[in-house]
């Protein structure tokens, strides 16, 4: 066995410490064939890989708990199943990327590029946000009890399943956004567009004065002790929904 494992030091491969200065190597012998870079289950806490392209690169089940990729170009990267809890994402470009079932809590995330990345099943709390763009993006599944996206625009949000309680949604853009089965309980939605948005949810003590629920699909959903004070509700289906409690107004009890 000795013997064997002096053979095994001998062998060429991959470093076994992966810091920035490896990667750059990495990088570049992976350009002469086009190939990504693949790194699964990788160890790589702290590492310093800001304003680096890693389009393409997996990165699945590895550490990169407190990773700097502030500016870094992500592209289509598939993080799955990765530790990146406290990573530092500001100013990232993940287009096409996959982080499902990620653990992300306090990750930043302010002025990312999140379009058509997947978040499922992701763990989102406490992440920071701002001025980060939502456009395809799916976070069905995803923990995000008290997010705070006050006035954020998500294009064509696919939220099924997401964990949304106490989350601050004030005068957000989630028209068309498909969140059936998600769990909105006592969410502020005040102001919020939701018009022609999948609603068979949980909406329990949920502040939605003033939103738009134009055509929105509220079917069997569940929004007992709801506030729709001033809601727009022209055309949606409330058929079965839970009023239990709530406030609205006369006309839309059935």
């Amino acid at each position: 066995m000795g013997f064997l494992n002096f053979l095994k030091g001998k062998l060429p491969g991959q470093p076994k410490k992966y810091d920035r200065k490896a990667i750059e190597e990495l990088l570049a012998e992976n350009k002469k064939t086009s190939a990504p870079l693949v790194l699964k289950g990788v160890e790589m806490p702290g590492i310093d890989l800001s304003n680096l392209d890693l389009s393409g690169a997996d990165f699945t089940e590895s550490n990169l708990e407190e990773a700097n990729l502030q500016g870094a170009t992500l592209r289509s990267v598939r993080i799955r199943r990765a530790e990146m809890r406290d990573a530092n994402l500001s100013g990232a470009d993940l287009t096409g990327g996959d982080l499902a079932q990620s653990r992300l809590r306090g990750a930043d995330l302010t002025n990312a590029d999140l379009t058509g990345t997947t978040l499922f099943g992701a763990k989102l709390e406490g992440v920071k946000w701002g001025n980060t763009t939502f456009n395809g993006t799916t976070i069905s599944g995803a923990q995000m009890s008290g997010v705070n996206l006050e006035g954020v625009t998500f294009g064509r949000l696919d939220a099924v399943d997401v964990q949304m309680e106490g989350a601050i949604l004030r005068n957000a853009n989630l028209e068309g956004a498909i969140l059936t089965g998600a769990n909105l309980a006592e969410a502020d939605l005040s102001g919020a567009n939701l018009r022609d948005a999948q609603l068979a949810c949980t909406l329990r003590n949920a502040n939605l004065t003033g939103a738009d629920l134009t055509n929105a699909q509220l079917r069997y959903g569940d929004a007992a002790g709801a506030n729709l004070t001033d809601a727009i509700l022209e055309g949606a289906d409330l058929e079965g929904l839970n009023l239990e409690g709530a406030t609205i107004a006369d006309e839309w009890r059935k």
